[in-house]
């Protein structure tokens, strides 16, 4: 299943995005590879006693690298396509003869 199915599937209102360039805390070069620390709000308490204790979390996280081009990009074309529908409403329609 591609990522943009299972989004779809899940639904957008049940998915939350987090931007590890402002949440990460540290990012260092191991052995093993690049160990990110971050910060989130996007589990609670419960979630993480239950993993602790070996349960499933009502919650998992996926972490997904994009290309940042293509990301701003893709930012800015929703702008500039969400800004223009407000902007031609603002224009008054020309009475026809």
């Amino acid at each position: 299943m591609k990522m943009s199915e299972l989004i779809l599937a899940i639904g957008d209102e049940n998915v939350i995005f987090q931007n590890l360039d402002r949440d990460a805390e540290t990012i260092d070069k191991t052995k093993r590879g690049m160990k990110v620390v971050f910060y989130t709000g996007a589990i609670d308490e419960a979630d993480l006693l239950s993993m602790i204790g070996g349960e499933k979390s009502k919650k998992i996280g996926l972490v997904l690298w994009l290309p940042r081009d293509k990301v701003e990009a893709a930012i800015a074309a929703e702008k500039l396509q969400s800004a223009a529908p407000s902007q031609a409403a603002a224009v008054p329609a020309i009475p026809k003869p």
